[in-house]
């Protein structure tokens, strides 16, 4: 595809960003990943940590105790991921917030190569690149590792050639005055809120140099709970989404869309 990839400078000075961190009963990896959140090459200062843990019943909450520079968002009753992030927007006020997960691990420039893709005015989300990690004993699941390696070259030819389609839950960011809240029975978030953005009339860049790296699925059962998930989600968006069906008005992005 002889279409030039993006090359945006930095910002300086650094802008403040979130990074919000959606949790349920995570306290085995609370540690690891603030090891890993400590570890990201921005500005202590310009980056703000939120974990909004709703519904956790473990030890989630005592353990961020341990972190003076988190900021935990949580209520008893657990609604669903979706209702989690429209509850923590209104706490965000920096201009751009990144999304992720307890149990994805970030490589230590991902906060400032996404930034660096927002220098571009009509970018307002970035989507980072998903990378999965196969244990031996989780052989059952290897094909993933090799389809998102797939699944990640056709986003960056998407991204050359005009937008990615969508963002993974796993990374991604958007300019904050970009947030539309969702109905909370919404099960790709991801993709929802990603393409309600394309709609507004920006675009989605994808940076394969900011990547989240998260284990496979631990076995077939929770492999097929997750596929079903991703299934049913995809018929509910495709409904949600309808309107990107027409060239007319969204053009390249529906041939995209459609594709």
């Amino acid at each position: 595809l002889f279409v030039k990839p993006r090359s945006p400078r930095l910002p300086e000075p650094l802008p403040e960003a979130t990074l919000l961190i959606a949790a349920y009963n995570e306290e085995a990896i609370v540690a690891s990943k603030m090891v890993n959140c400590r570890q990201l090459d921005y500005p202590a200062d310009k980056l703000r940590l939120v974990w909004i843990t709703d519904g956790s019943n473990d030890n989630t909450n005592e353990r961020l105790k341990e972190y003076p520079e988190v900021t935990v968002l949580y209520q008893p009753r657990r609604q669903g991921k979706t209702a989690a992030l429209n509850r923590a927007l209104p706490y965000v006020n920096t201009p751009y917030v990144i999304f992720t997960d307890a149990n994805t691990m970030l490589n230590k420039g991902a906060i400032k190569e996404i930034i660096r893709q927002f220098s571009d005015p009509q970018v307002g989300c970035v989507a980072g690149e998903k990378r999965v990690e196969i244990q031996a004993e989780q052989g059952a699941t290897a094909g993933e590792g090799i389809y998102w390696k797939y699944e990640s070259a056709l986003k960056q030819l998407d991204s050359r050639l005009y937008s990615a389609v969508g963002a993974a839950g796993e990374l991604f960011a958007i300019r904050r005055e970009l947030y539309e809240e969702m109905p909370a029975d919404t099960l790709l978030d991801d993709f929802i809120l990603s393409l309600h953005i394309v709609m507004r009339g920006y675009t989605i860049a994808y940076c394969a140099d900011a990547y989240a790296v998260e284990n496979g699925s631990a076995d077939m059962h929770e492999e097929e709970k997750r596929k079903v998930r991703i299934a049913a989600g995809g018929l509910q968006s495709v409904w949600r989404l309808r309107a990107l069906l027409n060239p007319l008005r969204y053009g390249m992005f529906s041939f995209q869309y459609i594709s």
